[in-house]
């Protein structure tokens, strides 16, 4: 009996290693590609999705505290995160500064996903208004 047990508790540990690293991790992103201090001491991090050959590439925002590590460990903790934004842009059509309140980003390209207020949780709770300036059209 206790083998048996012992072998359905081994194969369920295996699927559910298998479901959260590797069906779990195809949508996370591939490269941290900006990684940038703003006012107040939060990060503005970026991070590119290389898509599969018929979709585009994608940008995902977001906005924390200094995350400590190795681009690879900063990638992963942000891959549990939700991002602020998500656009097509390219990196070079990316520019982020301080604003007077927050943060602006511009970028040239489709946003697909965007939120004005993000929050970062550290020793204190702070928020952060996120201004866009956005150009449908690279150039």
């Amino acid at each position: 009996m206790y083998k048996i047990l012992f072998w359905c508790l081994l194969g369920l540990l295996v699927i559910d290693y298998f479901l959260d690293s590797v069906v779990g991790g195809i949508a996370d992103a591939d490269e941290l590609v900006i990684k940038q201090e703003v006012k107040g001491g939060a990060w503005v991090y970026v991070t590119r999705y290389g898509a599969p050959a018929t979709d585009l590439d994608t940008l995902r925002f977001y906005i924390d505290n200094q995350i400590q590590g190795t681009d690879q460990e900063i990638l992963k903790q942000l891959n549990k995160q939700a991002s602020f934004m998500i656009t097509d842009s390219s990196v070079q059509d990316v520019v982020i500064r301080d604003t007077q309140n927050g943060v602006g980003i511009d970028v040239k390209g489709a946003v697909y996903n965007y939120y004005s207020k993000q929050y970062t949780d550290g020793e204190k709770f702070k928020s952060y208004r996120v201004s866009l300036n956005q150009q449908d059209e690279r150039r």
